[in-house]
């Protein structure tokens, strides 16, 4: 099952850090944006980011109708 998963970028403008979040479908697909090149995390020169996955599945596997 997969969890939606809130990725958090900080970076830095002038003599401020800032930070922004954006939430993915998956734990994959947030640290896909973190060790990727090219990527946003990349073009804002960020100096940290991180994942957190929450407990709201994003994907759910509904069962079979069984014939009986």
């Amino acid at each position: 099952m997969e969890f939606y998963t809130l990725l958090t970028i900080f970076y830095p403008i002038a003599e401020h850090e800032l930070q922004f979040s954006v939430w993915f479908l998956s734990e994959n697909d947030c640290w896909n944006i973190l060790t990727n090149k090219n990527t946003i995390y990349d073009k804002l020169n960020a100096t940290s980011g991180h994942c957190n996955v929450s407990e709201v599945a994003s994907k759910i596997v509904k069962p079979r109708i069984r014939p009986w």
